[in-house]
């Protein structure tokens, strides 16, 4: 029993022969298949391009640390804090430079504000009197209500 669209599912299921094997697809069926009709010729190029530009970045990485390590053993550890320095400066300078950003937006953003001096508009705050304050019924338990 049931309806057709639960049937053609039933169907649809990819049956494995090997059960020790599980078929995961981490791509879309457009994407393994290909086509331009929804991008994953696009994709392709961009995820293809990525790669051919950093396989030299990576082989250069890895040919300076096979050069350091072979003939410079001795040396190897101010090496290494020199660079770690120095990418530990650009973050703190590409952090202050974001603070100091987004203080420059928030001092442009409200200067024109009223602040406190005398005769602002912040400052000149009505009190309330004690015949006002006097009118209103404190009951401790809401459930004590006068009648």
């Amino acid at each position: 029993m049931g309806c057709k669209t639960c049937k053609q599912k039933q169907k649809e299921k990819v049956v494995n022969d090997e059960k020790d094997t599980l078929d995961v697809n981490f791509f879309p069926k457009s994407v393994r298949e290909g086509g331009f009709e929804n991008g994953s010729f696009v994709f392709k190029l961009i995820a293809f391009v990525v790669i051919i530009i950093s396989l030299p970045l990576v082989l250069t990485v890895l040919i300076i640390q096979m050069f350091l390590h072979f003939f410079l053993p001795k040396s190897l550890p101010k090496v290494t804090k020199k660079v770690r320095n120095f990418f530990k400066g650009l973050i703190y300078k590409y952090a202050s430079f974001r603070h100091d950003r987004e203080v420059r937006k928030r001092k442009k953003q409200f200067e024109k504000n009223s602040g406190y001096e005398e005769g602002s508009n912040l400052v000149d705050v009505v009190d309330y009197d004690e015949s006002e304050i006097n009118d209103v019924e404190v009951h401790e338990n809401n459930n004590d209500v006068k009648k």
